[in-house]
């Protein structure tokens, strides 16, 4: 399957990031929480740009943050929720892995957020919660990984 809406999608979130860069704290928050909780959906390279934007505006935007967790959550949720083909080769295993890492560093980026939010998300809170999980495998491992890098 071929997403012909792929290249115009990356160009336009490497402006998001980059406005973000350029213009921080001038950006419409209510626009860039909807393109975040779309992006982290979408495809392994327009989910690492937004995770950059995640990480460069989460101390300075971290309001927006909060406001968005179960949106975030749930989006996370069903990145993680794909399941690999039976029939899948070494590179679809890889990438998966990775997608898979990177909807985990979503987490770790806004758990302090989480921590701090005056009105706790239970969607956030809960799918944390079975990450963290010992028992939940690679996504634990992730977990663990990607929180002692800080």
């Amino acid at each position: 399957r071929i997403d012909d809406g792929l290249d115009a999608r990356r160009c336009a979130f490497q402006c998001v990031h980059m406005l973000v860069r350029m213009l921080s704290g001038a950006a419409n928050t209510d626009l860039l929480a909807e393109s975040i909780v779309r992006g982290i959906a979408d495809d392994h390279d327009i989910r690492l740009l937004v995770l950059q934007v995640i990480h460069e505006t989460v101390s300075t935007q971290a309001h927006m943050y909060a406001e968005r967790l179960d949106e975030i959550a749930a989006s996370v949720r069903k990145v993680q929720a794909t399941k690999l083909s039976p029939k899948a080769v070494s590179q679809e295993i890889e990438k998966h892995h990775a997608i898979l890492k990177s909807s985990v560093s979503v987490l770790v980026a806004l758990e302090p957020v989480a921590k701090a939010a005056t009105s706790p998300s239970a969607e956030f809170d809960k799918l944390l919660a079975e990450v963290m999980d010992s028992s939940n495998g690679e996504l634990s491992v992730y977990y663990k990984e990607l929180h002692s890098q800080g």
